[in-house]
């Protein structure tokens, strides 16, 4: 299995001790997460590589991985289709990417009313605001096809998600140290996942879509 923009290898280890055995592999441009990773007990193999350009040969995963990489990068094309590349015919891809810019979500919102519109980017370094439709086109475009798709982070999600990138903001820093602020935010914390469990085949409103698709075994 590879994970592609693994950092410290967070995923591999929790999928590593799920599943022993696995051969796990990750790939990040941050050599810092890199030396992070390799300091955990769990085995599995780093390599400082670009999610455009993967120094992997042709068909050489089971499962290929990216969570919260896609909306990061200049040409998601590449990307995806890099990761179908170097996964086997009938291989699996799971995906998890926000979708920032999908109709009636508060990011799209925020950004049709110029409030807070760039938090993402400045913060979190977001350069693409996908939306649903974005995701199902540059799969079927990277040859991949769709098996399943959940969705989260719904209204109250949005809302956590808007507060935790407007505290970073420099004239923000008071609610750091509010507790009134800090209770808030953990009910919301609580309330979001509830909401994303119960609406997990609700694409309305939604931001976050986790699609597992399959490279086909055709040619």
């Amino acid at each position: 299995m590879l994970e592609v923009g693994c950092g410290a290898g967070r995923f591999l280890r929790t999928i590593g001790r799920r599943r022993p055995g696995w051969e796990l592999f990750g790939c990040d441009l941050s050599a810092v997460s890199l030396k992070a990773g390799r300091t955990f007990p769990e085995a599995a193999e780093y390599v400082l590589a670009d999610a455009h350009r993967l120094p992997y040969r042709d068909a050489g995963f089971d499962f290929v991985l990216m969570v919260d990489v896609l909306e990061h990068l200049p040409r998601p094309e590449e990307a995806l289709a890099e990761a179908y590349r170097v996964l086997r015919p009938g291989g699996r891809f799971h995906l998890l990417v926000p979708c920032e810019g999908q109709p009636l979500t508060l990011h799209w919102l925020a950004a049709k009313l110029g409030v807070g519109a760039d938090l993402k980017e400045r913060h979190g370094g977001h350069i693409q605001r996908f939306t649903h439709a974005d995701i199902f086109s540059l799969l079927a475009g990277a040859g991949f096809r769709v098996r399943h798709v959940r969705y989260s982070m719904h209204p109250v999600g949005q809302l956590k998600d808007f507060l935790y990138y407007v505290e970073r903001e420099r004239w923000a820093g008071w609610l750091r140290g509010n507790i009134l602020f800090r209770l808030f935010v953990r009910v919301l914390w609580v309330v979001a996942h509830l909401e994303s469990t119960l609406l997990a085949r609700v694409p309305l409103a939604a931001v976050v879509m986790h699609v597992s698709a399959e490279r086909s075994k055709g040619p």
